[in-house]
């Protein structure tokens, strides 16, 4: 069962174990400060997650588990983030006919994503969209 995501964050759902040092490292770019001019930074809220029982689950496995309490979407570390650091972000809106839709994201953008995404700012489509062909969302 997944948790109930922090207050203003997300849950961060490690599903590689193959390298705890680059589990590590990850983790750290994600929820780094990186300077920026439109607004101050704080670094991304997000609760990593970590069992054996997610390990090598894909972003549909993700959507079919059970939940605490409501998420309407979840960061994700993969196989992919322990290599290159990027994040992958999975929604779960049931709301907006979605479901299991991803995109990826640089590490200098995860806290904006987090941030918009757990105030209901801005919508998931939103950064998805706006991803790079390779699906990656290097900010707008």
């Amino acid at each position: 069962m997944l948790p109930k995501a922090p207050d203003l964050g997300l849950l961060l759902v490690r599903t590689d174990y193959s390298d705890d040092a680059a589990w590590q490292a990850a983790l750290s770019a994600a929820t780094a400060v990186y300077d920026a001019d439109d607004f101050g930074r704080m670094g991304a809220r997000l609760q990593p997650v970590e069992s054996p029982e997610l390990e090598h689950l894909t972003p549909q496995d993700l959507t079919r588990l059970r939940r605490e309490d409501y998420l309407g979407e979840l960061a994700v570390a993969d196989t992919r983030t322990m290599q290159d650091q990027t994040v992958l972000f999975v929604d779960l809106n049931e709301f907006n006919q979605q479901v299991g839709r991803t995109f990826r994201s640089v590490p200098q953008e995860v806290e904006p994503i987090v941030a918009n995404l757990s105030i209901s700012n801005m919508d998931f489509f939103e950064f998805a969209d706006r991803a790079d062909a390779d699906g990656v969302f290097r900010g707008f």
